[in-house]
């Protein structure tokens, strides 16, 4: 179906979710709770779904628990051809997929293109891997090996922001490692994940791969089961530390992905005219709603106005609007909660006195549009430096010792991913080692790649997703040594 209007997204996106559901132990199934999903750029357009139910949720960690055992006593070989096999699907119902990832989650149409493209591309890329297995130890007498086991259950809780690519990458590593998969995504953007169920459901075998769309109940219904081996979640800290008390009383492995509050630093050496527009599209090209977009940014004393002034002309002539709007150059954000958390950011940064360097109209009247706002003169401390915004809002603050930088981004509880810009590369090398952050970018920006692990220190999240080192947080551990009879000589 051709998309030309808003109402025809809408009807698009409705006749997709007519045929999908929710996949439980190789079946689709319609679910039992009624539901619906408004667009976030246009409230009038609505989508009606039903969505699972606790104990449709508990039939598929059941399911999900058969399919592992079967696995491991059958075998299966490498899941790479499940993988491929989804992966060529994928990429011949792009459109489909962008159709319902710009409707539900608002994201623009290119940048929707580009995530279905991007999950596809991922899945070939775990569909290569396989666990790591290590010699430590050898002799004519015994042979010591590293060896690593499938976990069992795996139930995978995915956000709004990246609903199919964040959902396949966790896919990817749990199947490769030899695992099941139970998948929960945001109720923001269910009918992604149900169009994905379709697409999968008869290429892998019943129960390997599971998804159900749940309320505020089938999280917990997930974390809390003792048929679920692990926990994989990407989402808010203070879901993140649920999600951690309640696999304590399984001692479940937890792999958590959490916020980020991702500083820049400007040296007084940089080109502006080069530097300043790519600290605007990592701050706005997805209105703040991505865990590494910069979210503050520290830039020299000497050099500070002149960056805010330049953010500030830049967010002057960014346009919020619809996904299908050809000159829209940013989406609406998703939720009422970020763009009411948006204005009360603003309003407190007023309080405390701060500068409003350009304030971005913002309107929630038909859709959550917000143009971006560029603040300066903020204390340490204030929320909107040492909170996670996830919406176009972004404070300024300039600095005259890069030590006093690294000390206060330090101080806070995030540590995700930050970003230097400087021609010194001592400085560069310094600021990097000296960061309590899991990522850092140097002149440039985050570039996406399932080989690279990704993930923070401290409230930022608890291991890593990507590479080997993310397909062998899905295995367990396992030593084994052989001994040989001594052979005569």
């Amino acid at each position: 179906m051709p998309i030309e209007t808003p109402t025809s997204a809408r009807d698009c996106a409705a006749e997709l979710s007519l045929k999908s559901g929710h996949l439980i132990n190789g079946q689709l199934v319609q679910g039992t709770v009624e539901a619906v999903v408004a667009a976030p750029w246009d409230h009038n357009l609505t989508v009606h779904y039903t969505q699972a139910a606790v104990d449709e949720v508990h039939e598929a960690v059941a399911g999900a628990r058969a399919a592992f055992r079967k696995l491991r006593k059958e075998g299966g070989g490498h899941p790479s051809h499940w993988l491929l096999a989804i992966a060529d699907r994928l990429e011949s119902e792009q459109e489909e997929f962008a159709t319902l990832i710009s409707f539900e989650n608002g994201k623009l149409q290119p940048a929707a293109l580009g995530e279905a493209a991007g999950a596809a591309a991922s899945l070939r890329y775990w569909a290569g891997l396989k666990p790591s297995e290590e010699i430590i130890d050898s002799s004519p007498t015994h042979e010591t090996r590293l060896l690593r086991s499938p976990l069992g259950v795996v139930a995978a809780i995915t956000p709004f922001n990246m609903p199919l690519l964040m959902m396949v990458n966790k896919i990817g590593a749990a199947l490769v490692a030899g695992n099941t998969i139970v998948c929960k995504p945001s109720p923001h953007t269910p009918l992604t994940a149900m169009y994905f169920a379709r697409l999968v459901a008869d290429i892998v075998p019943a129960g390997v791969i599971n998804i159900v769309c749940g309320g505020d109940d089938a999280g917990p219904a997930l974390t809390s089961s003792a048929d679920v081996d692990m926990v994989t979640f990407t989402g808010s800290v203070g879901v993140g530390k649920a999600i951690m008390a309640s696999a304590a009383t399984t001692l479940k492995r937890v792999q958590l992905e959490l916020g980020g509050n991702d500083p820049a630093i400007i040296g007084a050496d940089v080109d502006l005219d080069e530097v300043v527009p790519k600290i605007f599209q990592a701050a706005f090209s997805s209105s703040g709603q991505a865990c590494v977009a910069v979210k503050r940014v520290y830039a020299h004393q000497s050099i500070a106005d002149e960056v805010a002034h330049r953010l500030a002309e830049l967010a002057s002539m960014a346009r919020p609007g619809s996904p299908y709007g050809s000159d829209a150059t940013m989406p609406a954000l998703t939720t009422r909660g970020q763009f009411e958390f948006m204005r009360r950011l603003l309003d407190d940064s007023r309080s405390r006195g701060a500068s409003i360097i350009f304030e971005g109209h913002s309107s929630d009247a038909g859709g959550y549009f917000a143009q971006p706002t560029i603040v300066t003169g903020l204390p340490n401390g204030a929320p909107l430096v040492e909170e996670e915004q996830f919406s176009p809002i972004l404070p300024v603050v300039a600095f005259t010792n890069v030590d006093d930088v690294i000390e206060l981004i330090n101080r806070g509880r995030f540590g995700l991913g930050a970003t230097v810009w400087t021609e010194d590369e001592e400085m560069a090398h310094h600021v990097t080692e000296q960061l309590e952050s899991g990522m850092v970018w140097v002149n440039g920006l985050g570039r996406p790649n399932p080989s690279v692990p990704f993930g923070g220190a401290k409230e930022s999240g608890v291991g890593r997703e990507g590479g080997q080192l993310g397909l062998d947080a899905f295995t367990e551990l396992k030593s084994a040594t052989f001994n040989f009879k001594e052979q005569a000589k």
